[in-house]
C-alpha cells in the first residue's frame, strides 16, 4: 500500500498546488497539476488491479474500462478524469487558447472529490491486492 499511498499523497500535493496557481492567476499551469492529481488517483487505483501504464490515453481509458464502466466508484469520475486530460493538453500545447478558470476550478473540485472516493474505496480493498503489474510498461 505505501505506493498507492505515496500516489495519492502526491495527487494531494497537486491539487493544493492547482488551487495556489489558480488563485495566482495561472488557470493554464493549474490545469495541469489538476490532471496529474486526477493521473495519480487513477494510477493507484488501477495498481490495486495489477496495471500500470506509461500512456496517459491508455491510463484514461483503461480506468473507464475497469473502474467506470463497472461503476466501482461513480462514473463522474472518468469524465472528471477525460475532462482534466482534455484541458491538460490545450493548456500545454495550445499556446493560443486561453484556460478558463472556472473550468480548472470545477477539475480541482472534481479531483478532490475523486480522490476522497478513491481514498474510501483503498481502504476497503486487502492490503495484498496491489500485486504484480501488467499493462504497458510495468
Amino acid at each position: 500500500m505505501n505506493r498507492l499511498r505515496g500516489l495519492l499523497d502526491k495527487a494531494e500535493r497537486d491539487l493544493r498546488a492547482a488551487e495556489r496557481l489558480l488563485s495566482d492567476g495561472d488557470a493554464d499551469i493549474a490545469a495541469s497539476r489538476a490532471y496529474y492529481a486526477c493521473f495519480y488517483i487513477a494510477e493507484a487505483l488501477l495498481a490495486t488491479e495489477g496495471y500500470r501504464f506509461k500512456s496517459h490515453g491508455q491510463l484514461v481509458a483503461q480506468y473507464g474500462l475497469r473502474f467506470a464502466k463497472p461503476e466501482k466508484l461513480d462514473r463522474r469520475y472518468h469524465e472528471v478524469l477525460r475532462q482534466a486530460f482534455q484541458t491538460r493538453q490545450l493548456a500545454d500545447y495550445q499556446t493560443e487558447v486561453a484556460i478558463d478558470p472556472e473550468i480548472v476550478q470545477g477539475l480541482n473540485e472534481g479531483g478532490r472529490s475523486f480522490l476522497e472516493a478513491a481514498s474510501r474505496y483503498l481502504e476497503e480493498i486487502p492490503e495484498d491486492t496491489a500485486g504484480g503489474e501488467r499493462g504497458e510498461g510495468g
